[in-house]
């Protein structure tokens, strides 16, 4: 079974802005591997989300 639902924009444009927000420049390739790791995919996720937004 296919199930479809819409999401206001604006709902995903917060989630991008908190998920920015939790994002430490110092993080990404930082001494914390676990950190590094979260912070590169969650930098790749924003990316990847961004873009189907504005297709």
């Amino acid at each position: 079974m296919h199930l479809e639902r819409s999401i206001p924009l604006q709902q995903l444009t917060e989630l991008i802005e908190r998920w920015k927000s939790s994002i430490h420049v110092e993080d990404i390739g930082g001494e914390n591997e676990r950190e590094s790791v979260r912070a590169f995919t969650l930098q790749k996720c924003i990316e990847e989300l961004e873009s189907t937004i504005q297709r």
